[in-house]
């Protein structure tokens, strides 16, 4: 059979017939979206299934440096795991506050520009 597979829109990276009721689906790298639709196709068939596939969450384990002035405008190192690939827009809170900017580096590391803040502990 000729079959396809669709998770959130985005086409898998490739897709292999197993049987009538089954098929496996290598998914492309993504980050952040829960509950994607997945859409199969096989010939001119097409069924799908809602709320059947999420990425795993970001996860930060660490910055660097971990104080800085209350002026702000320090980079600061976020590493971690699941942060996304390149071409995805980051973003990055710090006590609650969005930083001035981040900077995508890898799937476990982004840069921040921290904004002003006042002296609070262990934001």
């Amino acid at each position: 059979y000729s079959t396809g597979a669709r998770v959130g829109g985005t086409a898998c990276e490739s897709s292999t017939w197993v049987s009538d009721s089954s098929l496996v689906c290598v998914v492309s790298a993504g980050v952040g979206a829960i509950n994607k639709t997945v859409v199969v196709s096989s010939e001119v068939q097409t069924g799908s299934v809602s709320v059947a596939w999420s990425y795993d969450a970001p996860v930060a384990s660490s910055v660097a440096p971990t104080n800085g002035p209350a002026t702000g405008g320090v980079s600061v190192t976020v590493s971690g795991a699941g942060l996304g690939t390149t071409g995805y827009s980051t973003g990055a809170r710090v006590g609650g506050t969005a930083c001035e900017s981040s900077t995508w580096v890898s799937d476990s590391s982004l840069v921040c520009v921290v904004s002003a803040g006042v002296g609070a502990i262990n934001k």
